[in-house]
C-alpha cells in the first residue's frame, strides 16, 4: 500500500526564521522625477571624459 506524502506530518528541526524589516524605497513625485532634485550637490572632482578608442596599429606604434 502507498503512503501519501503528507501522512507522516512535519518534524520540527528547531529552526526559527527571524523577521526582517521590509525593504522599501520611498517613491519620488513625478515632478521631481522629471526635473531632478533641486537640492542635488554634484560632488565629482573632475568632469567625465570618455576614453578615446585607438586602433590596434595606432596603439602598437605609439
Amino acid at each position: 500500500m502507498c503512503i501519501p506524502h503528507g501522512a507522516t506530518g512535519t518534524v520540527s528541526n528547531g529552526f526559527v526564521k527571524k523577521d526582517k524589516p521590509q525593504k522599501s524605497i520611498k517613491r519620488v513625485s513625478q515632478d521631481q522625477f522629471e526635473k531632478g532634485d533641486p537640492n542635488f550637490v554634484d560632488e565629482r572632482t573632475k568632469a567625465y571624459k570618455p576614453k578615446e578608442e585607438k586602433s590596434f596599429l595606432a596603439s602598437l606604434f605609439k
